[in-house]
């Protein structure tokens, strides 16, 4: 038997790991890591715990006991220690189907889910970062999130529309955002796509994306498929340089009240992603509040 104080192995499961007694907790952890498909252990803290030591000492259990996967992130220039990324495992995915209430084959995982690359991992947990600040931002506000999207789900119901790019030929664009969420505000809904960027999209490449947003909205085919029109399409970038850049491209394109934008580091400072004025609205100028 490994003692509860034995240091066990970070690249690897024990043969005899230290018991452990599921909580509930644990599943809802479990449960999370399905849904967001990749968590940082940070996030997993912001969602659950209250403390790093207790997030370490919960998730390393369920990660010796097969219920979770991790890798571990990439250390810039060497310096410091790698963060774990837990993803679903096995055991998991089994615990997932006795608490929806699914048949194991309609889960949707599987192992190779968890053999990505990184930059698909790393652009999963940065929608994931968002997706966590507008959770605990409406649960502050006293709003729900009534529906959230994924990008998976979008492409499989996919709209296209044609836009003219800078040549002047015309070119047929799918409109798949990051994520569609919908908040309930109480007395209506505000309707939002989601757009993480990592700046690595050119910006004609960004800017057909931006008139296939315009256009799909003006078409009616955005009020088609979602019954309503309302829409902002928010995009959350990685400092400001970016938003500068992105936000004049858009405006370039035709862009105006519907495109917000702001950083990383803004939407996830406290709860502050609703009610701060952290956005900047293409065509206009200074911080706005969101709700």
């Amino acid at each position: 038997m490994v003692s509860t104080k034995t240091v066990l192995p970070r690249h690897k499961r024990v043969d005899d790991p230290p018991r452990m007694r599921l909580t509930e907790r644990d599943t809802q952890v479990v449960l999370a890591v399905y849904e967001y498909r990749a968590l940082r252990r940070e996030q997993i803290e912001r969602l659950f715990f209250p403390s790093r030591n207790t997030a370490n000492e919960r998730l390393q259990r369920l990660y010796q006991h097969g219920f979770l996967e991790r890798r571990w992130a990439p250390v810039e220039f060497g310096q410091g220690t790698s963060q774990a990324i837990y993803l679903l495992a096995e055991k998991g995915a089994d615990l997932v189907a006795q608490q929806l209430g699914i048949d194991r084959g309609t889960v949707a995982w599987q192992e190779s889910h968890n053999e990505v690359g990184s930059p698909f991992l790393e652009h999963t947990l940065m929608v994931n970062d968002v997706r966590i600040a507008v959770t605990q931002a409406a649960s502050q506000a006293g709003y729900t999130i009534e529906k959230w999207v994924k990008e998976e789900a979008l492409k499989e119901t996919k709209d296209t529309v044609q836009v003219e790019t800078s040549g002047g030929a015309r070119r047929k664009i799918a409109v798949i955002a990051d994520a569609y969420f919908v908040l309930n505000l109480g007395d209506k809904r505000a309707h939002f796509f989601l757009e993480v960027d990592r700046a690595t999209e050119a910006n004609k490449r960004w800017a057909l994306k931006a008139q296939a947003y315009r256009v799909y909205t003006e078409s009616g085919k955005y009020s088609e498929r979602y019954g309503t029109r309302s829409l902002r399409v928010l995009t959350v970038t990685i400092g400001p340089k970016r938003l500068a850049n992105l936000k004049h491209t858009t405006e370039k394109a035709g862009g105006r009240q519907m495109f917000w934008f702001t950083t990383l580091e803004q939407a996830s400072a406290g709860d502050g992603l609703l009610a701060e004025k952290i956005w900047e609205i293409a065509g206009q100028e200074g911080s706005n509040v969101l709700i």
